[in-house]
C-alpha cells in the first residue's frame, strides 16, 4: 500500500481542471458558468515593507464554500480516471487500485513494480493539473513476504518514499498484519482524556444521571468507538 500525500492539496488545484473534470462528469454549462464567474477576477496581494502588484489566483478552490470539497473531489476523480489503469488487488473479481476520501488517498498493489508505476504515473498527471506529491509524508506499507521479495525500494522523481510498518488513516490505525492492539490501547486511551475533561460533572451528585448518560454517550464512548 501506498499512502499518498499532497502539498496543499485543496489550494493547489488548477481552476481550470477543476472546470474541465465538471464539464467531464456532465455537469451542465450554465451551472460550470456560474462557478467561473465566482473564481475569474480573483486576485491577491501580499504585504511586505507595501503592497506588491495584483496576483491572479488561478489554483486552489475556496476555504469554507460547501461547493470547494465536490470541486476538488470532481478534478481528483479526473485525475485518476486519466491515469494509466496498473496495480491493484481483486476484491469479488473487481480490480481496485485506489482507496480515496477526499484527498486521503490509499493505493494498492500486487505486484513489486506496481507500486512504482502507479505512484509515478499518479505524480506525473497530478502535476499537470497543479497537484505536487508531498515526497515527504507519502509513505509505502508491505506485508512481510513482500519486503523481502522487494529488491529495492520505491522512488518518486529521484526521492526514496519512506517505508512504514503502521499508518494512521481517517483516525486508524493500519498495520501489515491489521493487528488492532494497538489501535484499542490508543482509543481507550484517548476515551479516558476525555472523561478526565467532564469528570468534575460526572461525579456531581447534584447532576441528573440523564445528563451524565449524554455525555457519556457523546464524549467518552464516541471516542472509543470513533
Amino acid at each position: 500500500m501506498a499512502f499518498v500525500d499532497y502539498e496543499k492539496a485543496f489550494d493547489s488545484i488548477l481552476h481550470k481542471a477543476v472546470f474541465e473534470a465538471l464539464k467531464q462528469h456532465s455537469i451542465e454549462e450554465k451551472y460550470i458558468n456560474i462557478l467561473k464567474e465566482t473564481y475569474d477576477g480573483g486576485t491577491a496581494h501580499v504585504r511586505n515593507e507595501s503592497l506588491t502588484r495584483k496576483i491572479k489566483i488561478k489554483k486552489g478552490v475556496r476555504q469554507g464554500d460547501t461547493l470547494s470539497s465536490l470541486m476538488f473531489t470532481a478534478g481528483l476523480e479526473e485525475i485518476f480516471r486519466r491515469m494509466e489503469a496498473t496495480g491493484g488487488i481483486n476484491i469479488n473479481g473487481e480490480r481496485m487500485n485506489n482507496l480515496r476520501f477526499a484527498d486521503d488517498i490509499i493505493l494498492f498493489a500486487e505486484k513489486e513494480e506496481d507500486p512504482s508505476k502507479l505512484l509515478n504515473n499518479l505524480n506525473k498527471v497530478g502535476r499537470n493539473d497543479g497537484m505536487k506529491m508531498n515526497k515527504k509524508k507519502t509513505k509505502i506499507m508491505c506485508n512481510e513476504i513482500a519486503r523481502k521479495r522487494r529488491r529495492k525500494g520505491i522512488i518518486v522523481d529521484g526521492e526514496q518514499l519512506e517505508e512504514v510498518d503502521e499508518y494512521k488513516y481517517l483516525g486508524r490505525l493500519l498495520t501489515p498484519g491489521n493487528e488492532m492492539a494497538k489501535e484499542i490501547d490508543e482509543r481507550v486511551t484517548s476515551a479516558w482524556k476525555r472523561f478526565g475533561q467532564y469528570s468534575r460533572f460526572l461525579r456531581d451528585q447534584k447532576m441528573p444521571m440523564c445528563l451524565k448518560r449524554k455525555i457519556m454517550n457523546t464524549k467518552k464512548t464516541v471516542h472509543f468507538y470513533f
